[in-house]
């Protein structure tokens, strides 16, 4: 099913539409603001249009257990290891080993859900692998932006980043049965980013307001009062993009294809990524960064096209 596979390219997309307006915004609230804010509205747009549209049904409730725990594995846990990984590694780093979520998805899918990948699906699913990982570690030109800068130990980076890919990859795993039982896809990713919301804010009351307190800093965040209207408002897009459209695309799509396939397709977000980097930081993408990029777009198409 070429469309419900490309599902993972649209979500994508959404990633990294979002992304060219994560720097200054995230400066504004600082990251853990920023992260459970985003989901926070996301949660409430999914939940409004549930309600709207009648979504919620017995058959969500029955497998509402799965659900929850895929929205805190995959949501909760993966996009803050993600973002931990992004503030200490930089979003190139980060993101080359966040797509290490598509093998592990391959593989997840492989021994628990008995899904099978023919010879040319898994050479193109190498193929937009190897793409991703060669626009992104030879991507970096001689004289650095501050973001290639490691802030902490490299090797918390890395287990970060790779948390995160793993979240995602279980997260997607744990929602596949209820979608191929005929849950409705958009109830799915509303119930898992609702999840994920509420995790997000009880942990921000209980622990990251007392840390703040306790901790005297130099140049705190402004208040809520104090952020401008427009960085709310690119909050809200953020989370419609990213959130909404992204990750309904994302769960829709692992339930009518190939987990694998999709998630391979998703993680092409580091690639998409590169111009958006070229113009925040004004550095040109290396010529690796180029040939990544023209593995990445033939393994997509063998992908589609297959």
């Amino acid at each position: 099913m070429p469309f419900a596979e490309l599902s993972g390219l649209g979500a994508a997309i959404c990633w990294t539409l979002s992304s060219l307006l994560a720097p200054r915004i995230i400066g504004r609230f600082g990251t853990i603001r920023f992260n459970t804010f985003r989901i926070t509205i996301a949660g409430v747009i999914l939940v409004a249009i549930c309600l709207a549209s009648n979504r919620f049904d017995a058959l969500l409730w029955q497998h509402s257990s799965a659900i929850i725990l895929s929205g805190i594995v995959g949501i909760f846990l993966g996009d803050t290891f993600l973002f931990s990984a992004v503030h200490r590694l930089g979003p190139r780093r980060a993101g080359v080993l966040f797509t290490m979520n598509a093998p592990m998805s391959i593989l997840l899918g492989w021994l628990f859900l008995n899904e099978q990948l023919s010879l040319l699906q898994l050479f193109a699913c190498s193929l937009v692998l190897s793409g991703v990982i060669i626009a992104i570690l030879f991507g970096k030109q001689d004289n650095p932006h501050h973001w290639e800068q490691t802030k902490g130990r490299l090797s918390v980076g890395i287990m970060l980043a790779l948390g995160g890919a793993l979240g995602q990859a279980v997260g997607a795993l744990l929602s596949k049965p209820a979608l191929l039982a005929g849950v409705d896809a958009i109830a799915v990713a509303t119930l898992r980013v609702a999840t994920a919301s509420v995790a997000l804010l009880v942990a921000y009351v209980l622990f990251y307001l007392p840390a703040i307190k306790r901790r005297k800093e130099t140049t705190p965040r402004p208040a809520f009062w104090q952020i401008p209207l427009i960085d709310y408002l690119g909050l809200a897009l953020m989370a419609t993009l990213g959130m909404v459209i992204g990750m309904s695309l994302l769960v829709w799509g692992i339930g009518n294809a190939h987990i694998g396939i999709v998630t391979t397709l998703s993680a092409v977000v580091p690639v998409l990524v590169l111009p958006a980097l070229w113009l925040t930081t004004g550095q040109r993408p290396a010529l690796g960064a180029w040939l990544g990029a023209t593995l990445l777009v033939i393994g997509a198409a063998l992908i589609i096209w297959h």
